[in-house]
């Protein structure tokens, strides 16, 4: 699991880690400060190349069970504690290289969303790639009316780059193709992926797993689209 360094940012709506994955630190943007969306994504642009082609991660979170009322989940009432109804997208991730890192944006605590970063998902130039990406994107378009113009589904890319067809009868998810197709070792455990996305301060093992998600998207997405 990555491992975060905390950098005291002075803003009550940002945190700004680096979070070794492996051999790589990565710089991670956490907010629900649109202003810092905004800047985060003026800054990728600004420094990316013109007419380059431009990959980015794209994940989201959201909780896949929702707790009870109160008095339920204290005993008091019928029932378990969580029901299995999920949540909206709580966090939305995006990664790119080029020194802009990841931003972790917790979208049930923006008081908007920047016309910045609608546009910016929007761009039909910029490939936003995952494994489970077009379900991400429709979780954001159905739940916050975001957007996503383009993006890519890394699955087949993945299996054809391994000479896999239709994952040569085995079911890979983002954490066997960092492996096969990058040599990297992901952890996923549950006890992270089940976790309260909604709550107003991510622990850090959060922070950790979205980062890595969003940073291994990215890397894949340079490797079997633009061969890098």
């Amino acid at each position: 699991m990555a491992r975060a360094a905390a950098i005291p940012s002075g803003h009550a709506y940002l945190s700004v880690s680096t979070f070794r994955f492996g051999s790589v630190e990565i710089a991670a943007t956490v907010t629900r400060d649109a202003a810092v969306a905004d800047a985060w994504v003026r800054g990728l642009r600004a420094s990316h190349p013109r007419g380059a082609p431009l990959v980015v991660g794209l994940d989201c979170k959201w909780n896949k069970q929702r707790p009870r009322p109160a008095a339920a989940a204290a005993g008091r009432g019928p029932g378990p504690a969580w029901t299995a109804a999920p949540g909206r997208a709580a966090v939305l991730q995006l990664c790119a290289g080029g020194g802009a890192g990841c931003l972790v944006l917790q979208l049930l605590y923006l008081g908007r969303v920047p016309e910045v970063l609608r546009a910016f998902l929007r761009d039909p130039r910029v490939r936003f790639v995952g494994v489970g990406v077009v379900g991400a994107a429709a979780r954001l378009a159905a739940d916050h009316g975001l957007a996503c113009a383009a993006p890519v589904e890394l699955a087949g890319p993945c299996d054809g780059y391994l000479g896999l067809a239709g994952g040569g009868g085995r079911l890979l998810g983002l954490k066997e193709y960092a492996k096969e197709v990058l040599d990297l070792n992901m952890e996923k455990p549950d006890a992270v992926a089940m976790s309260d996305w909604e709550k107003r301060d991510l622990e850090r093992g959060q922070v950790g797993y979205a980062v890595v998600d969003a940073y291994v998207s990215y890397r894949l997405g340079e490797r079997v689209l633009l061969g890098r």
